[in-house]
């Protein structure tokens, strides 16, 4: 009898340009996982309708529900009728791996929503090539105007919002933390398949048909290839790096940046 639902969903998260985008592709290339696919942005609304509904507890959303867990409860039908419609579009295996940045933040209150059988994969990366990085996303952008000190502040702010409010979380074990360095590490992909309850992840069979990425500001090269960490962009300003340093520091201490 074909299943209703995945058995696992995975979802896989960090700051925008920290090597989600890998750490999916890599996740998907077990045969117990669903196929590589674009982020979820459509699902980040019911991500963050659980988590206001939850703030104005008391101010509102009580008037609509007998307790919490009836609001919660609600909450789930939702995501889980968004998920399914997830998992039918693509191959339906047992375990749902789905990726979207900015849905980090909102990684404790899916945890809520789903305490039996999701699990948590976050990247996360030197915040100083984050914000290179991101720094040449803008310039492809056709802004117009310089990477600014103030952008560099914003988004190293950004990122350490999305990580403080995953790392000061108790995942009860399942939360999977790994370091953009580590991506083409055999080690960290036997750990990261013993976590999610596979052996047979492949980094030599990741991506499947390569979409054109046209012009699309936020497109690396080193998608749909192999797995490459070597250096492509010139480091940061110096002034700049000196900002992330400070906005970053208890990231960058945590995970051996500085």
């Amino acid at each position: 009898m074909q299943a209703s639902a995945p058995e696992k969903i995975v979802f896989v998260g960090g700051a925008p340009r920290s090597g989600t985008t890998v750490a999916h592709a890599l996740i998907c290339t077990s045969a117990r996982v669903t196929r590589y696919h674009p982020e979820i942005s459509f699902y980040r609304g019911i991500a963050l309708a659980y988590r206001n509904g939850a703030v104005a507890w008391d101010q509102h959303t009580s008037a609509f529900f007998s307790d919490r867990e009836a609001f919660r409860a609600h909450m789930r039908e939702h995501s889980d009728l968004a998920l399914r419609r997830i998992w039918d579009a693509l191959d339906r295996r047992p375990i749902l791996a789905c990726k979207d940045p900015l849905l980090t933040r909102f990684f404790p209150d899916l945890a809520q929503l789903h305490p039996e059988n999701a699990v948590f994969v976050v990247t996360v990366r030197n915040p100083i090539d984050i914000v290179r990085s991101r720094q040449e996303v803008h310039e492809r952008a056709g802004s117009g105007r310089p990477f600014s000190a103030a952008d560099a502040v914003g988004v190293a702010r950004e990122m350490m919002e999305a990580y403080q409010a995953v790392l000061s979380t108790d995942f009860g074990g399942r939360l999977f933390a790994l370091r953009y360095e580590d991506l083409a590490d055999a080690r960290i992909h036997a750990e990261l398949g013993a976590f999610l309850g596979v052996s047979d992840l492949d980094p030599a069979n990741m991506w499947g048909t390569a979409p054109d990425q046209g012009d699309d500001p936020w497109g690396s090269p080193k998608y749909y290839g192999k797995i490459d960490l070597s250096p492509r962009l010139s480091p940061l300003d110096a002034l700049l790096a000196g900002h992330v340093r400070q906005t970053c520091a208890p990231l960058m201490r945590r995970f051996n940046y500085e």
